[in-house]
């Protein structure tokens, strides 16, 4: 194991997330046998098949989840040391920026996003991962992610941050809803059937908590994971859903839905880019902040 040269860490860094000999291989511009040959060279020095052959690809072994955590973790740092920390050029670049965000952050950031990158990095490639809160101020201080764009106020001491936009909730309902017009008094708001969202990055608990203050509860018939299925889940129902303004917007766009004020005041939240002050000096790192924030701060 002592003998194990770097590019035997980036083959296995590639095949545990591509989950493929052949896409680790293109990844990497190197041909597939190179892979196979480093693959069975690291099969040897740690006397583990550490990829099985799957459905759809290979997947890993205990023991290979527990390498890759450290691989990882270790190639990233590697990587931020051998970058040129005087210069960064975003047309020629093909580094990969990783950032986190809730799925309901990638439905409304991403559209905005992805042009502004491609148009000044079109050989860069992005990589989005789900936030997790009790995670990510390690990951951003590893190295592990370069941003993380959300309401994280628990994050906020341990990180440095930029004001995207004031955000705030409204309620969204099918355009034909059998008991609602156009406004949205409190005693309907109690007598309807709700949709809650219990993903663990959606913010609900700022809804929850808020409406506890006031007293009031809500009749969820309702609980999903996700925010995705709304639009569907909704249209042509009686059922209700609280939830960001520019989400609702984005809903509205595609499906027979329309939004209304809250009857139940709720307290407005700043969303934020957050990254670590270790590596706001290097160019690459600081242009990804500034390409986000132009894109979507002032919202």
């Amino acid at each position: 194991m002592r003998r194990l040269d770097l590019n035997l860490v980036r083959v296995f860094v590639a095949i545990f997330e591509t989950r493929s000999v052949t896409a680790a291989a293109s990844r990497l511009s190197v041909a597939q046998p190179s892979v196979s040959y480093a693959l069975a060279r690291l099969r040897d020095a740690f006397a583990d098949r550490l990829f099985a052959r799957g459905p759809a690809g290979v997947l890993p072994t205990a023991l290979a989840e527990q390498i890759y955590a450290r691989f990882s973790q270790a190639l990233t740092s590697i990587d931020s040391t051998l970058e040129d920390p005087q210069r960064f050029d975003p047309a020629t670049s093909t580094r990969r920026f990783k950032v986190a965000m809730s799925d309901i952050g990638a439905l409304f950031f991403l559209p905005l996003l992805l042009p502004a990158l491609r148009a000044a990095a079109p050989g860069a490639e992005l990589e989005v991962i789900q936030v997790d809160v009790d995670q990510v101020v390690g990951d951003l201080s590893s190295g592990k992610l370069d941003a993380a764009i959300g309401n994280l106020p628990g994050i906020r001491d341990a990180t440095h941050s930029s004001k995207l936009f004031v955000e705030h909730y409204v309620c969204l309902l099918s355009q034909s809803h059998p008991k609602i017009g156009t406004r949205l008094s409190l005693d309907q708001f109690l007598q309807a059937r709700h949709v809650l969202v219990s993903s663990p990055s959606s913010g609900h608990r700022l809804v929850e908590d808020a409406l506890a203050e006031r007293g009031v509860t809500r009749n969820v018939a309702v609980r999903i994971p996700h925010f995705t299925v709304l639009p569907q889940l909704l249209a042509g129902t009686d059922l209700l859903v609280t939830l960001p303004s520019r989400i609702a917007g984005v809903f509205c766009a595609h499906e027979a839905l329309r939004v209304i004020k809250l009857p139940v005041q709720i307290p407005s939240f700043e969303v934020r880019v957050h990254w670590h002050p270790r590596y706001e000096r290097l160019p690459a790192h600081r242009w990804f902040i500034e390409r986000i924030t132009g894109a979507l701060q002032g919202l």
